[in-house]
């Protein structure tokens, strides 16, 4: 069999027949009818980090001839064995906060690339999807100039970082991001952001701050379809008379009725066809939830850290001021293996007060040690921060006592 070489293509990984990397399948050989059935029943669930959207990268190995950064399957033998739910063993091996979801879009798949050229004067969710990308990029290529055109907006900065973009990567430099700049973006942001890493920075659920402009109507299929029932969905907790849709990217009957509804609360046309005016009240009604509803906060006695490269329980028990014993009882660990990204909870005598705060551009530790009266150390203390770094939109702990 001869392997293809992805490695020498610049990629970090390579196709091959062993476990420890991945199970090989070839098109029209047998395959075991157990796993053609266990397919069909799970194919479209996958794992994330709550209120991420990329998938979580996971991996599995026996653990004696083959062993991996992931789940062991003697590990969960033993787990399983203890009364652990595959929930809490999944929990067990990645963060906390592991979640199993579930994507109805299996057919007529669509191209993230959004079909038209994007150029100076575009504008909409499309174009902010390219500034958040090319934001992040340039943070490890600092050439990349700032862009600070407003969201969603597609103005001189943005055709300046797309042009220096597009220089750096040997693209034709003309600030129109095509077919070949958008996956070039999109393949970067990915790499650099380790969306395929267990220890990934992850991607928020991607609705953005700026409405799409299209025109959505029972029949329609889309991207925005999606958007449109992830609002409806987390909208229909807080509003009882608008019934939930299914998020399957079919604008249905279903999703009609939940439109319906939600325009007859907000005093709009209820034609069951969401415009630019029900687009708005949508992002209105939902920004105003998220940003009233509280965090949840530790347990009493508590502290959460975030499992850094380089942990171990011992380190991280020296560091807190407790014991091995206590961090894995707390967390119902069997075995001493912590992974990065693992949310574990620790005990404290005494935990501290403290207010979460969303990281903002501009934003740097000194600048919030002063702005609430702490210390840079302090806070790097409560978030398990082992360097300066910081990104936006990251959840912070800032202590107040």
């Amino acid at each position: 069999m001869v392997i293809p070489a992805y490695r020498n293509q610049g990629y970090i990984f390579d196709i091959t027949n062993s476990t420890a990397y991945d199970q090989y399948f070839i098109y029209g050989r047998p395959i075991y009818e157990s796993i053609g059935r266990i397919v069909d029943d799970i194919f479209n669930e996958y794992a994330r980090r709550q209120g991420q959207l990329a998938p979580y990268f996971t991996s599995f190995c026996n653990g004696t001839t083959v062993s991996c950064q992931g789940m062991s399957q003697w590990g969960t033998v033993t787990l399983a064995n203890q009364g652990y739910t595959p929930l809490q063993i999944l929990r067990s091996y990645y963060p906390n906060d592991i979640e199993i979801v579930q994507t109805n879009i299996i057919t007529n798949v669509l191209s993230s690339y959004p079909g038209t050229p994007l150029r100076q004067g575009s504008s909409g969710l499309d174009v902010q999807t390219v500034q958040t990308w090319l934001n992040r990029i340039r943070r490890n290529y600092p050439a990349i100039p700032a862009i600070t055109d407003a969201a969603g907006s597609f103005g001189n900065s943005t055709k300046a970082a797309v042009t220096k973009f597009q220089s750096l990567f040997n693209l034709t430099p003309d600030g129109i991001v095509g077919k070949s700049t958008w996956y070039k973006i999109s393949r970067l942001y990915t790499a650099i952001t380790r969306l395929a890493e267990l220890d990934s920075e992850g991607t928020t659920l991607g609705i953005g701050t700026v409405p799409p402009s299209s025109v959505l109507r029972q029949g329609s299929s889309s991207p925005d379809v999606i958007t449109l029932q992830y609002l409806l969905d987390i909208i229909s907790e807080y509003y009882p008379g608008i019934p939930a849709p299914s998020q399957d990217g079919i604008f249905g009957s279903g999703t009609r009725q939940s439109v319906i509804a939600f325009q007859q609360i907000m005093g709009l046309q209820a034609d069951g066809i969401v415009g630019a005016l029900t687009w708005k009240a949508l992002y209105d009604a939902y920004r105003g939830i998220v940003q009233n509803v509280p965090s949840p906060k530790p347990e009493s006695g508590t502290i959460t850290y975030a499992v850094q490269a380089g942990d171990t329980l011992w380190l991280i028990a020296q560091r807190y001021g407790t014991t091995v014993d206590a961090i894995k009882r707390l967390n119902g660990l069997s075995g001493d293996l912590i992974n990065i990204g693992q949310i574990l909870k620790i005990p404290s005598s005494q935990a501290e007060s403290y207010i979460e705060y969303t990281v903002r551009s501009g934003d740097t530790l000194w600048l919030l040690s002063r702005r609430y009266n702490t210390t840079v150390d302090a806070i790097k203390k409560a978030n398990g921060l082992t360097g300066d770094l910081l990104n936006i939109g990251q959840i912070l702990k800032i202590p107040t006592g």
